[in-house]
């Protein structure tokens, strides 16, 4: 606890009895032989107070010590906002009595966190995490590490790969601490790419939009953005129908010009450290609710009282601001390639690099140009790391099998954390798939009649009836399913073939189950391959949104669309929040191009009017800057989808400039 916390009378007091207000009375704490007196427990606070949930986790214990944890754990819930001290001095008597029980630890490391003991909530929550073996934790650890000075630790725990295996809002609390460790790092650029993919859709409401609206405000701000900042703060006061954020008091000032550009700590209070006061508040959860005290979304300021009325910010469509690559300003073309903007690119291959036997045009000499690591990460699971560095090698790349990343390794990795080694699993696949298996320690089989405890499904061309047969009788008598992929289809040199997720589909028709996926989207493979790589910000470059793309956003890294082959311009501009990539180019060579030009951002260089669902593109440019053309439109499409404005089923793509119309009519989309 920091002096100028002492100096408000926020430090260490003698516990005192707390009535249900948490108003002092007598005191009447006993000694503790293993620390100081516990504080008192008001009579009125019964364990049945606890939510049933939480009281079974203290079964283990002995009936009175139960009992006792109880009424300590109802406490710091009711006194969390309160007294933080002495929910903190609650929080700790329960965990003497009962240091082995997983609820306990993560109520005090919450307990430490609100009272600013940030180290202390480190030891409590990583002990929680120990004995739990949950990850909803990571983002209050990251943000107590900022709390501590540290927020180069918050973005490595941010980036690991539990960190990156969140999931829904958890996923998002950590992106906001990520964010916020980057504005205290001065890095705003990079505080908006962290957040730019997250739900960004204004007429959310609920405190997790707030907060996450607010930190993206914030970030523009320090950014020296400040009319969209405003309208992200206004956006935060809209949803904010709890009063979570101080984002009505954060727009008054910059409206009247009382904070000067960049400057978001200037409301945070002093946490005893030279960063800024971390990014997380504690929500307050009632005793008869829960007593495992629930954390809101952080934000990247600190959360102060509102006065006054919400203020009600209209929610029309407002579109995320360009935000570029650290070397590429802000609407405009960068000033080197987009390759250049990332540490390693992480590449498909069907469609990518090549369609079956043939490399996609240009794309040899591409990544022969480029300065930055290759990693070559594929879900076709019939061909091992070296086969694939041949089959390359053979059309003109220089790859070794170390830059090659197989969803057949991935799904064999994740058989092994279900199995015990020398377990036995059924392979339907190639060969190849069953030698990763064996190389982790599983025994193959091909028959349902040796009992396998999972079956493994890969890729083959020889798959036929009688081997998805074993694999549906596997299953139904219990086995564990892990696929590689669900790949539909596989591109070749003739057209689209039927890929391993068509007979993944054959299998979960005839038994009911669905399997565990290691391939695109799903995060194993991609954490695989950023784990190969060795980077920090690697960018994923693929042909198909619901795999190469939607898995760049399991994992939270930026992407690029090209269009040689399975997703087509028209699959673009009706991709879902979750499929939209941060860059998009007609073939691998755009990695080569100015990251500007290729950003689904909002473009000066091009101006859209609607008329209903009609959509006429006119270039501002001259010439028109047909790099940023599709880009440009996808941004703006996407933009009026999310805001209900333009039905895509019915949209129409024109323009009156010949060589625009040209354009269009290249991307397929002239009469879409």
């Amino acid at each position: 606890m920091n002096d100028r916390d002492r100096s408000r009378g926020r430090g260490p007091q003698r516990p005192g009895r707390q009535d249900r207000a948490g108003r002092p009375q007598q005191a009447s704490g006993r000694p503790n032989a293993d620390g100081p007196p516990d504080p008192a427990l008001p009579d009125d606070v019964a364990a049945s107070d606890l939510d049933p949930d939480t009281r079974r986790d203290l079964l283990s214990l002995e009936k009175a010590t139960a009992e006792r944890v109880a009424r300590h754990l109802v406490m710091v819930a009711e006194l969390l906002y309160e007294d933080a001290e002495l929910a903190l001095a609650h929080a700790r008597a329960a965990r003497r009595r009962a240091a082995r029980v997983g609820v306990v630890r993560e109520t005090a490391g919450v307990a430490a966190y609100n009272a600013g003991e940030w180290q202390e909530a480190i030891s409590e929550l990583r002990a929680a995490r120990r004995i739990t073996g949950s990850s909803a934790l990571l983002p209050l650890i990251a943000d107590a590490e900022r709390g501590l000075g540290r927020p180069e630790r918050a973005i490595e725990i941010a980036r690991s790969e539990e960190g990156r295996a969140l999931r829904d809002d958890e996923a998002t609390e950590m992106r906001i601490v990520e964010a916020g460790a980057r504005l205290d790092l001065g890095e705003p650029q990079k505080a908006l790419v962290t957040l730019q993919f997250e739900d960004l859709r204004p007429g959310r409401t609920g405190t997790a939009a707030a907060r996450l609206f607010y930190a993206y405000a914030s970030a523009l701000e320090a950014a020296g953005q400040l009319d969209d900042a405003m309208t992200w703060f206004m956006n935060a006061s809209a949803a904010d129908t709890e009063d979570a954020t101080d984002a009505e008091f954060r727009l008054m000032e910059i409206s009247v010009g009382e904070s000067e550009p960049g400057d978001v700590t200037a409301t945070v209070e002093d946490s005893g450290t030279e960063a800024p006061a971390p990014a997380h508040q504690v929500h307050d959860v009632p005793a008869q609710d829960s007593t495992s005290v629930e954390t809101s979304a952080p934000s990247v300021a600190d959360v102060s009282e509102r006065t006054g009325e919400q203020k009600q910010a209209p929610a029309a469509r407002v579109s995320p601001p360009a935000v570029v690559a650290d070397d590429a300003p802000s609407g405009g073309a960068a000033s080197s390639s987009l390759a250049a903007a990332y540490d390693a690119l992480l590449l498909d291959l069907d469609g990518t690099v090549f369609a079956g036997h043939s490399p996609v045009p240009g794309a040899p000499e591409t990544l022969e140009s480029l300065q930055v690591p290759t990693i070559f990460v594929t879900n076709n699971a019939s061909r091992r790391p070296e086969a694939v560095a041949e089959h390359l090698t053979s059309m003109g790349f220089s790859v070794s099998p170390e830059q090659v990343v197989t969803s057949a390794q991935s799904a064999a990795r994740l058989l092994s954390e279900h199995l015990e080694p020398g377990s036995r699993a059924l392979v339907l696949g190639t060969e190849g798939l069953a030698q990763e298996v064996r190389e982790v320690g599983i025994a193959v089989t091909r028959s349902a009649d040796d009992r396998p405890l999972a079956v493994i499904q890969g890729f083959s061309p020889d798959t036929s009836w009688e081997s998805l047969s074993e694999a549906a009788l596997a299953i139904r008598a219990g086995a564990l399913w892990v696929a590689t992929n669900v790949d539909a289809t596989l591109p070749s040199e003739r057209g689209l073939v039927v890929g391993n997720g068509s007979l993944v589909a054959a299998v979960a028709h005839a038994t009911g189950q669905e399997p565990l996926v290691a391939g695109k989207p799903a995060a194993p493979l991609m954490a695989d391959a950023i784990k190969r790589s060795g980077a920090d910000t690697p960018l994923v470059v693929g042909d198909r949104l619901d795999t190469d793309i939607q898995g760049a956003h399991s994992v939270g890294l930026d992407s690029l669309l090209v269009l040689s082959g399975v997703s087509t311009a028209s699959d673009l501009l009706g991709a879902p929040p979750e499929q939209r990539p941060t860059y998009v180019s007609g073939d691998l060579s755009g990695v080569l191009e100015p990251a500007g030009l290729l950003r689904a951002v909002p473009s000066d260089d091009w101006h859209f009017e609607q008329a209903g669902n009609a959509l006429t593109i006119s270039p501002v440019a001259d010439p028109p800057a047909t790099l940023s053309l599709l880009p440009a439109l996808a941004a703006c499409v996407w933009a009026l989808a999310d805001a209900e404005e333009i039905d895509l089923t019915e949209m129409v793509v024109d323009s009156d400039d010949p060589q625009t119309r040209v354009a269009l009519e290249s991307f397929g989309l002239i009469g879409q």
